[in-house]
């Protein structure tokens, strides 16, 4: 698995319900578009506010509508044994990886997290995606990531949200340089470009969303070696990635954003998750009308 995977948003209606024809139309447009895979319960689909039983029900719905791309499901939980349970789901309903963040709130050891993580891989054979995202959970150390890769082949790979070359740096060299297979991805738009020339497979990222033709035409510029090209696009990506900043949470970011460029997908987040007022939406539409048009 390399190029670029999407972390969906999950789009809900005004009562807060999810709305499945939104869904249904994005996963469509994404595949449409040639997206290389698509990632459904992910930070940036408010997976927190999501029941266990929605949970399974969108990771149902997205394998029944992902058919050109590689099928991602996040299972994350604090829970191990929940983590366990949708793993083994993701597993049954043929999902091609789920994706595990590190438990969050509690703060944990190194032994804890290898022994939470050991747990799931020993419970099934699915490939497992590391997500280390420091910010919102328990860190993965380089030494932890190599250690779980080396212990588990079916520890696949690693996503990393850490705004941190030298980290993402060193698990590619650490990594896979003693195994080549195992896969390496940003979660930040600005490091895609910098991340594939680490060696790196890829880019998880949430602008992908609303604007995939600018990492997918960065992907293609790299991989033709047009590298004037991939400067121009990862510059983009760059300036783009500043939408963060201009929103309370990642998903009113990405919501408003898809908003402004005409998605169907409702500016609606669950509470405790609010959706910025019209000021931050014109911040936002003059920074997309600066860099895409």
């Amino acid at each position: 698995m390399r190029g670029v995977i999407v972390p969906l948003v999950t789009p809900f209606n005004e009562d807060y319900s999810i709305d499945v024809p939104a869904l249904e139309e994005h996963i469509d447009f994404l595949q449409k578009v040639g997206v290389h895979g698509i990632f459904i319960n992910a930070t940036t689909g408010e997976f927190t506010s999501l029941s266990l039983e929605e949970r399974k029900f969108l990771a149902e719905k997205g394998r029944e509508l992902v058919n050109s791309a590689f099928y991602l499901v996040g299972a994350a939980s604090t829970n191990t044994f929940e983590v366990i349970e949708l793993t083994k789901h993701a597993r049954d309903i043929g999902a091609d990886y789920v994706v595990i963040a590190p438990p969050y709130y509690c703060p944990l050891k190194e032994e804890a997290l290898f022994r939470h993580y050991s747990m799931v891989a020993e419970s099934t054979d699915i490939p497992i995606i590391l997500y280390n995202i420091p910010s919102c959970a328990n860190p993965l150390s380089v030494q932890l990531i190599k250690r779980l890769a080396l212990e588990y082949p079916n520890i696949a790979g690693v996503k990393e949200t850490i705004d941190s070359v030298n980290h993402i740096r060193e698990v590619i060299l650490e990594v896979k340089g003693e195994r080549e297979d195992f896969v390496v991805f940003t979660g930040l738009d600005q490091h895609f470009l910098n991340t594939l020339i680490l060696g790196g497979d890829g880019g998880i990222m949430a602008c992908a969303n609303f604007a995939p033709e600018l990492h997918l035409e960065l992907y293609k510029a790299f991989q033709e070696k047009r590298f004037e090209d991939a400067f121009l696009y990862a510059r983009k990506l760059t300036e783009l990635s500043k939408v963060y900043d201009l929103a309370s949470s990642f998903g009113s970011a990405i919501k408003l954003a898809m908003n402004i460029r005409g998605f169907s997908i409702k500016p609606v987040l669950r509470p405790p998750y609010v959706i910025d007022g019209d000021n931050v939406k014109e911040e936002i539409r003059k920074l997309l009308k600066k860099v895409l048009y």
